[in-house]
């Protein structure tokens, strides 16, 4: 999801239309949709628009794409300065990190009513519009969805003698295994690392999740950092880079080309990767994450809302109804984008012909919990991987890690509570 900036463009109608559809409506209006993701979002969002001007080919649709580059927490930032500047879009797509952000400062319209008259969206999990309402409403369509998987380079497995992840691995597999994948020149220069630690927020999750713990209490309101299970996750993804020396240390950029490329077997990423594993030809396949006490991974997930500054809301709501499709759904997730939010859609063939156990990114869904994502998220965010970054580095000792960002993280939901004073 992370790529390069795609600049904005304006998709308008351009179809012959018979008499029945064009009859639908022939009113004209002018719509905004700020969406996210990279070509594969890009595709489907655009035959979608194509499809919506179908039914109203006189309203035109201009569609601008974050790539989320810099996190959820710098789109946040840019949505804030765009209503602050009185420019909103009538149509966001973002994702659950923000949502909270977003419902406090009431900045979309709840959408019960236009669920309610909307039958189709019984296609998608259920558990996805639960964790997409807050008090009683609910601001956001789901679209698609990622839990974090351990996606693994096949081939260099069966080098190296290795037996591919069953479903029941635990930590201590994990560990022998990304030993076993991490090969050294004759100068004791590591060629081939075992596994990435990884350097965002979200993928690191399930690390905390699968040792029964989280970073943030169940309701997103306060610390955890205290729980000793957190340390003691933090010290065996530390052990894992500086004692086996299985992992490089993390940094500001992503090693998703070195995956591509062979030089590591394993890296925690969600669906999303698809789309540039089959551009490479890579023989990559998933795996759920080992489990400490469970096989618990996280999801995150996308969604649509009308902004509350929108003057065609109707108009809006029948944008996202096509944004969220069955067509739509399906071409995204065919495409390698996130794995869809409607299960007729992730059950397609074209879906679940690579990677080769696809079925388990649905099969898992049972068994995930959402990234915390607190109304200041941004601070959060930023504040843990601050200390995560120093503790794997070796710069500061897991003890101290986490007993200040503990008091930080505290600091920041004090600052947020007097906000709401």
């Amino acid at each position: 999801m992370r790529r390069r900036l795609l600049s904005a463009f304006l998709l308008s109608a351009g179809l012959a239309l018979s008499a029945s559809v064009f009859a639908q409506s022939n009113a004209p209006g002018n719509l905004r949709l700020m969406a996210f993701g990279s070509d594969a979002q890009l595709t489907a969002i655009k035959h979608a628009v194509a499809r919506f001007n179908q039914k109203y080919p006189n309203v035109k649709v201009e569609v601008s794409i974050d790539p989320i580059s810099n996190g959820w927490g710098d789109y946040v930032t840019k949505v804030l300065s765009q209503y602050n500047a009185h420019s909103a879009y009538d149509v966001y797509g973002t994702a659950i990190e923000t949502f909270r952000t977003f419902e406090t400062r009431k900045l979309f319209i709840p959408l019960n009513d236009y669920i309610a008259k909307n039958p189709g969206f019984s296609d998608f999990a259920p558990s996805l519009f639960q964790q997409a309402s807050y008090q009683g409403n609910t601001y956001f369509i789901p679209i698609g969805w990622n839990n974090i998987m351990i996606n693994y380079n096949r081939a260099l497995f069966k080098s190296a003698g290795v037996e591919l992840p069953k479903q029941g691995w635990t930590w201590n597999d994990f560990r022998e295994t990304a030993k076993k994948l991490t090969i050294k020149d004759s100068a004791g220069n590591v060629k081939q690392y075992g596994y990435e630690v990884p350097n965002q927020f979200f993928f690191v999750q399930p690390w905390f999740f699968s040792n029964g713990t989280s970073i943030l209490n169940a309701d997103w309101t306060a610390s955890n950092m205290l729980d000793p299970k957190v340390a003691e996750s933090l010290q065996f993804l530390h052990d894992l880079i500086q004692v086996d020396k299985v992992s490089p240390i993390p940094g500001k950029d992503m090693l998703d080309n070195q995956f591509f490329a062979g030089q590591i077997a394993m890296i925690s990423r969600g669906h999303w990767i698809v789309e540039n594993a089959i551009k490479a030809k890579l023989d990559m396949d998933v795996a759920i994450p080992p489990a400490k006490v469970s096989d618990t991974t996280v999801i995150g997930f996308g969604g649509y809302g009308v902004s509350s500054t929108s003057k065609n809301k109707e108009l809006s709501e029948a944008l996202i109804t096509e944004l969220t499709s069955a067509e739509t759904q399906k071409e995204e997730g065919e495409l390698g984008g996130g794995v869809p939010g409607r299960k007729s859609a992730a059950e397609a063939p074209g879906f679940l012909k690579f990677p080769p156990s696809a079925f388990l990114y649905y099969q898992t869904l049972p068994n995930t919990k959402p990234v915390p994502s607190p109304a200041n998220f941004q601070e959060i965010e930023k504040i843990f991987i601050r200390y995560y970054d120093a503790m794997m580095a070796d710069e500061m000792p897991i003890a101290e890690g986490v007993k200040r960002c503990h008091e930080e993280i505290q600091a920041s939901f004090k600052r947020l509570a007097a906000k709401k004073e």
